[in-house]
């Protein structure tokens, strides 16, 4: 009989690996994903990196399997990286697709939600140059009247100003409007692009448009 190993990933909940993925220590995470959400009872998605390496807009393989969900949980470590959770309290309600997979499915979030999540976890995804650069190739594919849903349905104001500024920064400006147009309805008041970096109000540039005080360069892959 084919040798098969049992790899205990939470309480109860254990993973078949078969012999041609022993030398990998598990299954790719995306096709044991959902039943492990399944089992531990929580809303989730693939996101982030993830997602953008999923949808084929990301030439480097991220470190960590990046999944959201709706509650806080602890990392989950396999033999080659992580499972990584982000909680967002708006889980159950962002745009999400469902991935064919030779195990079943798993849920995925649209390219459009995707866009958003980079810039709500820019801390997870390499920060906003490397965000910006996965922005540019995930944006390729994104349909407008799909993004003016998600960004309507977008709860903080500083993701969208952030976003904004990003997507008129590699040139999607028919993006950039959807997003713009949101702001509009909204009373937003002016941030720093990066929340982590100090800004010196007096001689930081505006980007007016968005509202951000510009305190970073975004360096942008071609």
């Amino acid at each position: 009989a084919e040798k098969r190993v049992l790899k205990p990933l939470v309480r109860n909940f254990f993973m078949i690996v078969p012999m041609e993925y022993k030398h990998l220590g598990s299954l790719p995470p995306h096709w044991i994903v959902d039943s492990l959400m399944q089992h531990l009872g929580q809303e989730y998605y693939i996101g982030l990196l993830s997602a953008a390496s999923l949808y084929g807009a990301t030439n480097q393989q991220p470190m960590s399997f990046q999944v959201i969900t709706n509650k806080e949980r602890r990392n989950i470590e396999l033999e080659r990286g992580l499972i990584e959770f982000h909680c967002y309290k708006n889980c159950f309600s962002a745009a999400k697709e469902q991935l064919t997979l030779p195990t079943g499915y798993a849920k995925i979030s649209s390219r459009e939600q995707t866009l958003l999540d980079l810039v709500r976890f820019y801390t997870s995804c390499g920060y906003l140059s490397n965000v910006a650069t996965v922005v540019k190739d995930l944006s390729k594919e994104c349909r407008t009247q799909l993004l003016a849903k998600v960004v309507r349905n977008e709860s903080t104001d500083s993701v969208l100003q952030r976003l904004g500024y990003i997507l008129e920064s590699t040139g999607y400006h028919s993006m950039a409007l959807v997003v713009e147009q949101q702001l509009k309805s909204r009373r937003i008041q002016f941030i720093p692009l990066r929340p982590d970096f100090r800004v010196n109000s007096d001689n930081c540039q505006r980007a007016n448009r968005w509202k951000l005080l510009i305190n970073d360069v975004l360096e942008i892959e071609k």
